[in-house]
């Protein structure tokens, strides 16, 4: 009884202290926004010292009924600095929350969970949702990340509408396997992933060391992209519009002899070997002075709309968003065009399980030309540069203008029909289930499916086409990815000073892909294009195969902390997969690190320097399951056989490859070493990297004895190395209600080199001369000791002068190259080639400085490559025909000068690969540049319901700094066979272009 009466005295002078507190206090309210305006809902507010609070609404606006005039408040919001605000006395209040540039509570996405950024013992680079929009032509994540992270090389392969992003992290580890990384959207393990909408993304998390992708077994070699995508809140709805158009322009184009040049040249090159003059008295006299590449580019528009619709409450929260793009090509008639919608759900049915949904569609439709091949009808740009300025783009009557029996590079634009569809759907769900406690269970699966449609038709138009009365060819191929994974974390602390988090897991995977294509011609109209197959009466190509690809794994990790201050990650992975061999399906990824808080010490706590210190370490092995399905298989495919000399045949099977039971993974073991630094109350913070890799067990394409009925097989064999530094800087410079400078600095140099090659001393990449007029020459080469893609070739020394005679190449004359005999032997032969330079950069960088005063917004950011070389296979091409190069060849009145004679190309040692045309090709580039302004939306009336409006302008690919002379230096335009051994030549890629585009971004 005495218990209760104390129990309900206490209630009593609770009660009255209340209401004591009320009639002395005033009534306060406010509104928190965050540095750009918005309002913000869901930000908690606390009463210092007492047990108040309330939390923002949907227009960030708070209130409490009754405070002191000596109350404090405590804003917090994750992911945003705190903020303790005395009332003093004032009633309203208006609050802005700033974004916590590098808040190590942040929680960071790592492979099948999350954890703590201060917790992290591997090597991970974060990208925010900040850095993805900054405006300029992103049209996927590859694009958007460029420069963005420290060790993550990304290069545009080609500048065509929609064209292919090449990523790179930490170098190449495989020779003939591709070397992309392994993307995972919302925890989907996904083949298109680098295909997204920079605008649906909220973070990526890029795991770069074995510690991080060994849970990921045989696909995380080449690193890991994790992408989250954005998910609604709780709160009031979101709405959020933003949209950008603008212009896109050549940045170069070659410089080409006007008509009257080129006659005269051509006529002395024909002269010189003997032959009449190729443009008569009439020719010479016509006025026809064509320019091909002003006639075939543009000005091109591009444009992107995203819209999505993000909110929810404390049950259930949505995301919905779709977006546009359009991009016009600097080529007429190339484009490309992109739908795409996701969905995004998360709904709590009790406080044990949680399940949830994604979904994203897309459609994709592309005109395209092929830009490889040393002929027009392949490559549309090789005739651009060396056709004729004296043959005009069009009779009077309309058609092409021909010369010689050619059609001009104009129809060969203009005329074929080349398209291209892909259709891409993901979907997949998933549930969270607390068993108990301690324990939580997560199964998820889904599909993914990507149907791809090419149709082609040459028109009789074309003189090629007319031969064959029309063809048209279909190419469709589909694929298809269900996957269904689940796994049990353990999470608990013990004694205080014991944190554990164990995962174990299971995934199962199966892959089809399909393929179906027919090639016909002889048609009676062009009308139909590639529509009706059935139209053409002889069928010369048909081709139909599909393929499938199991694989189930297990894979388990263990997260340990001692007193928060000693961490310590291990996992393991056991892969098992259909694409290897018998004797090698099954393969085991083990990984360890550590890491140790110093700055956590006792002996610490005094230090002036360092307001964050943490060491790191680690070691794992991964593997590369990058190969074709059924690649260890003995194949066979149909064939037909003549029977006699009537033209009797009967199908039959002929064998495709040899049977390699042994193929299995390549292995890449990693060790790494870092060290994060926070310094000024973490306002200045660095990251260093080191790392040692090798790929062992390397996929080669080897030659073997041909009594095999093969040239080649492809076995596992050799290895090879990568190691570098990594540096990462970022510092929040300036900070205050009206001024704001943040700067981030990454820098990553890399060496690799090949540590054995299957017992060889080298390989040596064949292929024939870019022109095709010559016999076959190397172009790069790989030998033990020494780097991928290394350019290898001939010492240009200059141009034989009148009256010369250079004993090591005989049979050469005045005005013909000189190159030099290295070996002294006294004849320029294959020995005497050396490596000329190297295609992969040896440092990647990117420097970016973001500025704010008041409503403005200015980011500046450059990206760059240092170390690489390129063979300019576009100079050599127009020194020899069409270039105002030319100009300047050698003749008997023009001994000073480094160009050869005309028609050099073509003589004896015209056609050798040499240093002449190997370029520098390193360059810092200012990649974008951003002016923004976020209107006052609360001061303009016109503008009530807006919560946030900022209209920006971009600038991107503003300038190069390179000394190479080609118009881009990061283009690479070589890649077959042991394709990573053949980069690093620049051969007709598309026109690289700079672009203006202007943007608004809106919330309501």
């Amino acid at each position: 009884m005495k218990t209760k009466i104390l129990l309900f005295s206490l209630l009593i002078s609770f009660i009255l202290s209340i209401e004591s507190y009320a009639q002395n206090g005033s009534k306060i309210t406010g509104k928190v926004a965050d540095a750009a305006g918005a309002p913000m809902p869901g930000v908690s507010i606390k009463v210092k010292g007492t047990q108040m609070g309330t939390v923002t609404d949907g227009k960030g606006n708070f209130s409490f009924a009754a405070l002191e005039p000596s109350s404090v408040l405590q804003f917090s919001f994750i992911g945003y600095d705190a903020q303790e605000i005395k009332l003093a006395g004032k009633t309203q209040l208006n609050i802005v929350l700033t974004e916590t540039e590098n808040n190590l509570n942040q929680v960071v996405v790592v492979g099948y969970g999350t954890v703590k950024k201060k917790d992290l013992t591997g090597s991970i680079s974060s990208i925010g949702k900040e850095s993805l929009n900054l405006g300029g032509v992103t049209s996927n994540v590859a694009q958007a990340i460029q420069g963005r992270a420290s060790g993550v090389q990304v290069s545009q392969a080609s500048a065509a509408p929609g064209g292919t992003t090449i990523i790179r992290i930490r170098g190449g580890n495989s020779i003939k396997s591709t070397n992309e990384p392994l993307y995972v959207v919302d925890g989907f393990i996904s083949d298109y992933g680098k295909d997204i909408a920079p605008g649906d993304i909220e973070d990526i998390q890029i795991l770069k060391d074995a510690s991080a992708t060994a849970i990921y077994g045989s696909r995380g070699a080449n690193g890991v992209v994790l992408i989250t995508t954005k998910r609604g809140k709780t709160g009031q709805s979101i709405v959020e519009l933003e949209g950008y158009y603008g212009t896109q322009r050549i940045k170069t184009k070659p410089e080409l002899m006007n008509a009257t040049d080129f006659k005269a040249i051509a006529n002395a090159k024909a002269i010189e070997q003997g032959n009449p003059p190729e443009y008569t008295a009439a020719d010479l006299n016509s006025n026809v002075n064509t320019d091909w590449f002003d006639l075939a580019t543009r000005n091109a528009g591009v444009q992107n709309y995203n819209l999505s619709i993000r909110g929810g409450n404390e049950g259930t929260k949505i995301s919905i968003s779709g977006n546009y793009f359009s991009q016009l090509g600097a080529l007429k008639k190339t484009d490309y065009d992109r739908y795409s919608g996701r969905f995004n759900i998360d709904h709590k049915v009790n406080n044990r399980l949680t399940v949830g949904a994604n979904a994203y569609g897309a459609r994709a439709s592309a005109q395209y030309k092929t830009y490889d091949g040393n002929i027009v009808p392949s490559n549309v740009l090789y005739g651009l540069m060396l056709t004729s300025p004296a043959i005009p783009a069009y009779n009077a009557n309309g058609t092409y203008g021909v010369r010689n029996g050619k059609d001009n590079p104009l129809a060969w634009l203009l005329e074929p029909t080349n398209e291209r569809f892909n259709n891409k759907l993901t979907a997949n769900i998933f549930g969270d289930l607390k068993i108990i406690e301690p324990l939580t269970l997560h199964v998820s699966g889904g599909t993914e499916f990507s149907a791809t449609k090419e149709g082609t038709y040459l028109p009789t138009t074309l003189l090629p086409g007319n031969k064959v009365g029309g063809q048209a060819a279909v190419n469709e191929f589909n694929t298809t990815r269900n996957l269904m994974e689940s796994y049990l974390t353990f999470k608990k602390t013990f004694g205080g000073i014991h944190s554990l988090t164990a995962l174990a897991g299971f995934s199962y995977q199966f892959d089809t892909y399909e393929r179906h294509y027919t090639q016909v011609q002889k048609f009676s109209t062009d009308k139909y294009l590639y529509h009706r197959l059935d139209a053409g009466t002889e069928r010369i190509a048909s081709l139909s195969y599909k393929d499938e690809a199991i694989m189930y794994s297990y894979f388990g990790r263990v997260n340990y902390s001692l007193k928060d201050r000693y961490l310590a990650t291990f996992t393991l992975r056991q892969d098992v997969s259909s694409k290897f061999g018998p004797n090698n399906r099954a393969g085991l990824f083990p990984s360890g690190s550590l890491a140790w808080k110093v700055s956590d010490e006792d002996f610490m706590k005094d230090n002036k320097v360092f307001s964050s210190l943490k060491v790191r370490t680690g070691y794992g092995v991964t593997g590369n399951d990058r190969i074709d399905n059924y690649a260890y298989m003995a194949t066979f495919g149909p064939t037909n056989v003549t029977l006699d000399d009537g033209g009797h045949s009967a199908g039959g099977l002929v064998a495709t490859r040899l049977a390699n039971p042994d193929l299995k993974w390549e292995s890449n073991a990693q060790f790494n070493a870092g060290l994060d630094m926070g310094f000024l109350k973490d306002r200045l913070n660095v990251t260093i990297d080191y790392y040692k890799k090798t790929t062992k067990d390397l996929l080669l394409d080897l030659p073997i004895e041909q009594i095999n009925g093969f040239n080649s097989q492809l076995v596992n064999g050799g290895s090879l190395q990568n190691q570098g530094v990594e540096l990462s800087i970022s510092s929040k410079n300036i900070s205050n209600d009206d001024l704001s400078w943040n700067t981030t600095l990454n820098i990553a140099y890399n060496k690799q080199k090949a540590l054995d090659l299957n017992g060889r001393p080298s390989i040596i990449s064949q292929t024939a001369n870019p022109d095709g007029s010559v016999p076959a020459a190397d172009f790069t080469k790989l030998a033990v000791g020494r780097e991928l893609s290394e350019l290898f070739g001939y010492e240009y020394i200059g141009v034989i002068k009148t009256g010369e005679v250079y004993a090591p190449q005989p049979g050469s004359k005045a005005g013909d190259p000189k190159y030099a005999d290295l070996d002294g032997n006294g004849i320029v032969n294959s020995a005497d080639r050396k490596v000329l330079g190297h295609a992969y950069p040896r440092f990647v960088l990117g420097f970016s400085n973001d500025f704010t005063y008041k409503n403005f917004d200015l980011g500046i950011f450059f990206q760059g490559a240092l170390g690489s070389n390129l063979f300019n296979m576009n100079r050599l091409l127009l020194e020899t025909y069409t270039g105002t190069d030319a100009l300047n060849r050698w003749t008997p009145q023009n001994e000073n000068t480094d160009i050869p004679r005309n028609g050099y190309f073509t003589s004896k040692y015209g056609n050798y690969i040499n240093s002449r045309f190997v370029e520098n090709s390193s360059y810092l580039k200012l990649k974008n540049l951003t002016i923004g302004y976020s209107l006052p939306t609360a001061k303009i009336g016109v503008l009530k319901g807006i919560s946030k409006a900022r209209v920006y302008f971009t600038a991107q690919d503003l300038f190069t700094i390179t000394k190479y002379t080609g118009s881009d230096p990061e283009v690479s335009t070589n890649d077959s066979g042991n394709s990573n051994l053949r980069a690093g030549l620049d051969f007709n890629a598309y026109p690289a272009f700079r672009s203006y585009t202007l943007g608004l971004k809106v919330n309501f």
